[in-house]
């Protein structure tokens, strides 16, 4: 939980910090390049990935053909990426797009042999080592990223901070687990993961649309400076609920893994992680909501607090994201890869049809559109579950209705945390200090009340 949580700090520190040097349209060129890079980032991390974790065949044949796969994948994107990066720049009318789409395009078979290291400890059941690696490779990547940035406030600094993440992530996992891929390549393999990862792929991309479509959409009808505010807006929400939801992810992959290779049922698991992760990002979210713009005010340019509705909106998606958290573990560990995939076609059209009807009247009505229809993909998606999957739902429902009504309370105890704070205390930064030190000790006490009601469970912080 720390190794992931520690990852999302500081990729949110470290934009945090690029926002606080950059303009927004210098900023936005960055953020659309990283877009387009994340859809190969997201493929790597799933299909032959899940393979490499899930497949029952003996570890050597699985492992080296797993990486070799991975590998094609990485090049396979780098290679398209570089070809589009002139196209691209000219779509979106920002010339410096090309070439940093090109540079962080070229670090991708990089990164499918970060890739492979984790999915091979992952398929050893080595999930301690795995995450102290994580974690080593994280706080080196804070320091690197601050430093860059620090003395560099360029957006190249930015993409020399992912090749160097990158290198030192590769150079601990080989220490760490003191194994490398193999040449050996079996075909039979080859075809079994392409089956089986078919539906994830087409599933991932389906959900990058869903996800990135706004982003998207508004750097081709309007300018980089506002791609700039609504991707920060994003990455700050999506940043901070990412800090618990991330991790969360792992053990949720880890433990529907588990009970698919060994025929269990997974109802209860289901139920455990939708009201663990709810509590969790939920908690986030509204400090999001009470103190995002205090914070904004205090340390960033005053042209990014057009983005805090978008910030505060975003914040409130991602509680509602549970549905789509579940359904790829659940499908995995049934081997049921194709309904993922059919969910997210209907869930991107959804939600591009909701960019485009809401793109013309400004981010505000566009952020929030995007909040209600997470908040719909996500019934849709536990419905999923329950018809395709054959789980009972129930009890999940029950548990994310309690985690919801419990978010909603916090809010509202962190609304009057603040208000008080703000009339006892004149300094506006002390004042915002107090209250984000009162709002954690409320978490505290609200996270004690959900695991008193079996909505938070620390059975779902397991490998």
């Amino acid at each position: 939980m720390t190794a992931r949580g520690l990852e999302q700090v500081y990729l949110l520190v470290v934009m945090l910090l690029a926002a606080r040097f950059m303009l927004p349209a210098e900023y936005g060129v960055y953020s659309i390049a990283v877009i387009f890079v994340t859809l190969i980032q997201t493929l790597t991390y799933t299909g032959f990935y899940h393979f490499i974790i899930t497949s029952p065949a003996d570890d050597r044949p699985v492992l080296d053909t797993g990486f070799w796969m991975l590998f094609a994948l990485g090049a396979g994107g780098a290679a398209l990426l570089s070809a589009l990066a002139m196209p691209l720049a000219q779509l979106f009318e920002a010339p410096q797009l090309a070439l940093v789409l090109t540079l962080l395009a070229l670090a991708q078979p990089l990164a499918s042999l970060e890739a492979w290291f984790a999915a091979m400890m992952l398929r050893r059941q080595a999930v301690n080592r795995h995450f102290m690696v994580m974690f080593a490779q994280n706080a080196v990547g804070l320091v690197v990223g601050v430093t860059l940035l620090w003395i560099w406030q360029s957006v190249y600094a930015l993409v020399v901070f992912r090749y160097a993440k990158l290198l030192v992530s590769i150079s601990l996992y080989a220490l760490a687990s003191r194994a490398w891929p193999g040449l050996s390549f079996s075909a039979a393999l080859a075809r079994r993961a392409t089956m089986f990862s078919g539906g994830l792929y087409g599933a991932q991309a389906m959900g990058f649309l869903s996800r990135y479509g706004a982003d998207l959409v508004l750097g081709v009808m309007f300018t980089t400076a506002e791609a700039g505010l609504y991707r920060f807006g994003n990455r700050v929400a999506s940043g901070a609920t990412d800090v618990v939801v991330q991790p969360m992810r792992s053990f949720a992959q880890t433990q529907f893994g588990a009970a698919g290779r060994k025929g269990l049922p997974m109802d209860e698991q289901l139920a455990r992680f939708a009201g663990t992760v709810t509590v969790l990002a939920g908690g986030i979210a509204m400090v999001i909501v009470t103190f995002a713009a205090d914070i904004v005010e205090l340390v960033f340019q005053p042209a990014y607090l057009a983005a805090m509705v978008v910030t505060q909106a975003l914040a409130v998606r991602a509680v509602l994201a549970v549905g789509p958290f579940l359904l790829e573990p659940v499908a995995a560990g049934l081997g049921r890869t194709g309904m993922v995939m059919r969910y997210n076609m209907f869930g991107a059209a959804v939600s591009l049809a909701a960019v485009f009807a809401a793109a013309p009247f400004g981010l505000a009505v566009l952020a929030w559109s995007q909040a209600v229809t997470g908040g719909l993909l996500t019934l849709g998606a536990i419905a999923v579950i329950g018809r395709s999957g054959g789980l009972r739902t129930g009890p999940a429902l029950q548990r994310f209705g309690l985690a919801l009504l419990l978010t909603l309370g916090y809010g509202a105890v962190l609304h009057l945390i603040r208000r008080a704070t703000a009339e006892v205390i004149a300094d506006p930064v002390t004042a915002l200090l107090a209250g984000l030190a009162l709002g954690v000790l409320a978490g505290f006490a609200a996270i004690a009340v959900a695991a008193r009601l079996r909505v938070f469970q620390l059975a779902a912080f397991s490998g």
